[in-house]
């Protein structure tokens, strides 16, 4: 449809539409972040309540990282639902991550 078209053209242009697809970009990356470095602190899966997975855009990070290969979900131990384990890909994109400085913008 053209004018649905029409509108998503426009509203791409705004600010908070731009930061909103930033977001969704950058979101699961820190998430990825988050995951290993605590992975690699306790050799453990993480338990949910460890993450910060608030409203739509955390569980769709999750979720993306999952559909990816770069976590795995496991059954959670007695105080969380799900625990997540980096897989040895997650870890790969981790460290490159962490070598091209994109964790110091948080």
């Amino acid at each position: 449809m053209k004018v649905l078209d029409d509108l998503f053209a426009l509203l791409e242009t705004t600010e908070v539409m731009k930061q909103v697809m930033r977001s969704l970009k950058e979101e699961p990356a820190y998430l990825l972040g988050s995951i290993c470095r605590e992975y690699g602190s306790t050799g453990q899966p993480i338990p949910d309540h460890h993450l910060s997975l608030v409203g739509y855009l955390g569980e769709a990070s999750i979720r993306a990282l999952i559909s990816a290969g770069l976590v795995r979900q496991q059954t959670g131990s007695r105080l969380a639902l799900y625990c997540y384990e980096p897989t040895a890909e997650g870890l790969k994109y981790h460290e490159g991550l962490k070598a091209s400085g994109f964790y110091q913008n948080r």
